[in-house]
């Protein structure tokens, strides 16, 4: 899946639905963001947050993989790659995460999502050998 960065800031979005920012003011182009308007992004990775009804893009940006929400995208490629998975996780779990969609590692291992966000060496290296095998789907 591809997307197109149509606006960086989350002017407009309902707070109470993207629960990872707290004003409509937020600029994710500054502060490590770094997205670029009208830039292509591959999607590495979808998850929806038990506290939220709108989904966020795993995407990479300037070698820092982060989670942004749909809202500053528009589609431009909704083929996902035929080895993705869907893991569906118990509301009842202590975990925020509802449901997640990519590669093997991020729905299949416990700790994958977390030491992703945290910037784990091993988990890092993962990704980004991911990265580049989707890359390669994308770009044949």
């Amino acid at each position: 899946m591809k997307v197109i960065c149509k606006q960086t800031t989350s002017e407009g979005f309902n707070l109470k639905e993207v629960t990872s920012v707290l004003s409509n003011e937020f600029d994710y182009t500054f502060g490590g963001y770094g997205l670029e308007l009208n830039k292509e992004y591959i999607i590495m990775g979808i998850v929806l947050y038990k506290d939220s009804n709108c989904l966020y893009y795993l995407i990479d940006v300037n070698g820092r993989p982060g989670w942004f929400p749909f809202l500053l995208f528009d589609v431009s490629d909704n083929s996902l790659p035929a080895n993705w998975f869907t893991k569906v996780i118990s509301k009842k779990e202590s975990t925020p995460v509802y449901c997640l969609i990519g590669f093997e590692e991020l729905c299949k291992e416990e700790d994958f999502y977390h030491n992703l966000i945290e910037r784990e060496e091993t988990a890092m290296r993962i990704y980004f050998r991911r990265k580049i095998e989707i890359e390669k789907i994308y770009n044949s």
